[in-house]
């Protein structure tokens, strides 16, 4: 049985520990990585036992560039861990063990296992489910570890992993967590750019900004990194019937992947740059990428959702996405596919976000493709979201007017049915958490 209006899971013993672990170990900026090798050193160094690491920073396309690595090392035989964050609906989902989500059983356990280590030691939530995933991960034999950052990359707390057995890659930067890292994008880059491990190879995705590359070379030349970069060492372009990769290793023709948008030929290239600086570089072969390709799955990122209570509230001929874009270049990449959609179906936004976003820069950019906007009302613990009220204030104070209040997401879309009678597209995007409670 489920536990009532859960958070975190439905396993109601699941639910309950976590958010007793948030209790005792809030969450915090990072500050260094100190206090995780400290708990590391009561648990055995866990992380010093973990396969070969694909370790990501960025600010959008980390998941998704971490997907296709798994798809391609999962079409080659192999099995892989992975530690991302956050999740979209259930807290299990961010400890992949072999394949697959860990057990509550498991998870229960292991909770336990680090509360004692951790003897309400000054860690925070997220270090404190970093530490454990890597315990979880060190215990079960895989061929590859997938590891994402929470924030940053310098003082994250993933930051603890090394050693000769590795490549970093590093996505696209752009402005998020500036009370963090630092209002420019060199500033963000420097604290990305600290995942770069000496001697090791540094993929560095499709960029935006020349000061942002300059700041990934000069760190990457401080500790002699071999750098695996877009547009002079790799490359991806459409075709007639797919897109190609394109390095002076391989060339290969593909069908496009399952997860939609240019974006994602970005990053499946990045995945795919990884690999030829891998122990897996066996696995670039055309079969078994056409089989990534095929398989490869990220949910909440240009995901079309056709069944489920959302859903079925829609006439025949109306469209539902979600998309997790939550800041300018998300909403870039948003505006690119509103312009490939065309106008035969009418775009409205259903829309909420979190306080600590920057407003205009995410929605100046999707205003221009929307018919109309809705700013939805989402109480959330994890995520303390702006007053719908506000965020429709807000949106109006850019000069765009056809934006109204609704108290939910079946009120929004219900809204919208009401008033027009052909087919319509619904994009919920604004939040990674709007776009998981969407999906719960």
């Amino acid at each position: 049985m489920s536990a009532p209006g859960w958070t975190y899971s439905p396993v109601p013993d699941v639910e309950g520990a976590v958010q007793e672990i948030r209790r005792k170990y809030p969450a915090t900026y990072p500050e260094g990585v100190g206090r995780v090798h400290a708990l590391l050193e009561k648990l055995g160094n866990p992380h010093r036992q973990l396969p070969f690491i694909f370790h990501v920073a960025g600010t959008n396309g980390k998941g998704s560039t971490l997907a296709f690595l798994q798809a391609v090392l999962e079409a080659g035989g192999l099995t892989v861990h992975k530690y991302t964050s956050p999740h979209l609906v259930r807290f299990e989902e961010r400890i992949v063990l072999a394949g697959k989500m860990i057990a509550p059983e498991l998870l229960l356990s292991l909770i336990k296992e680090c509360d004692r280590a951790a003897a309400g030691s000054p860690v925070s939530f997220f270090e404190f489910f970093t530490v454990l995933a890597f315990l979880a991960s060190a215990r079960q034999p895989a061929a590859a570890m997938l590891l994402e950052t929470g924030l940053g990359g310098a003082h994250d707390a993933t930051n603890v992993v090394g050693g000769d057995r590795l490549v970093s890659l590093l996505t696209c930067i752009s402005y998020d967590h500036t009370h963090v890292l630092g209002s420019t994008l060199p500033a963000i880059a420097r604290h990305k750019a600290g995942i770069i491990k000496p001697g090791r190879p540094c993929i560095i995705a499709p960029q935006t900004s020349s000061e942002v590359l300059d700041v990934f070379s000069r760190q990457a030349a401080a500790v002699a990194a071999p750098v695996h970069a877009y547009g002079r060492d790799w490359e991806v372009a459409f075709t007639a019937d797919g897109f190609e990769y394109k390095s002076a290793a391989n060339r290969f023709h593909l069908p496009l992947p399952r997860l939609v948008g240019r974006h994602q030929l970005d990053n499946a290239g990045t995945a795919l740059a990884a690999l030829e600086k891998s122990p897996y570089a066996h696995l670039l072969q055309q079969k078994i990428l056409e089989q990534a390709m095929q398989n490869v799955s990220w949910p909440g990122r240009l995901q079309r959702l056709t069944e489920g209570p959302l859903a079925e509230l829609l006439p025949p001929g109306w469209e539902l996405w979600l998309d997790g874009a939550h800041n300018d270049s998300g909403a870039e990449t948003l505006a690119g596919q509103a312009t490939a959609w065309g106008t035969a179906l009418p775009l409205h936004l259903v829309t909420a976000m979190k306080r600590t976003k920057d407003t205009w820069g995410f929605y100046q950019l999707l205003l221009p493709h929307a018919a109309t906007v809705q700013a939805v009302e989402v109480n959330m613990i994890e995520a303390p979201m702006t007053a719908a009220a506000a965020l429709s204030e807000q949106i109006r104070q850019t000069g765009y007017e056809r934006v109204t209040v609704a108290a939910d997401l079946e009120g929004a879309l219900r809204s919208l049915v009401s008033q027009y009678q052909s087919p319509q597209r619904i994009l919920i995007t604004g939040s990674l958490y709007l776009v998981g409670h969407a999906l719960k």
